[in-house]
């Protein structure tokens, strides 16, 4: 009897272990698809970065250039408003 209890509890034991390994190695699996996606969709941005970036610099530059125009009008303005001065 004892020996049968033993080795019933080796078999769990080795059965329980196997499922273990099992689990273990589709989390792997599922971990080094996460990440692999996850590069992928990074590359994609970075490649769509790049391919909006002259864009997106030159945009930024003329609206610079049209505040600095709207900023020369303001003080202009300003500048040329007579002033109640008695």
């Amino acid at each position: 009897m004892d020996q049968d209890k033993t080795g019933q509890a080796a078999r769990t034991l080795a059965s329980d272990e196997i499922a273990k390994a099992e689990f273990e190695a589709q989390l792997k699996a599922h971990r080094e698809k996460t990440a692999r996606l996850r590069a992928e969709r990074l590359a994609r941005m970075e490649a769509s970065w790049v391919e909006r970036r002259k864009e997106t610099i030159a945009n930024i530059k003329s609206g610079l250039v049209e505040l600095q125009i709207k900023t020369v009008l303001m003080k202009a303005r300003a500048f040329a408003k007579p002033t109640n001065s008695s």
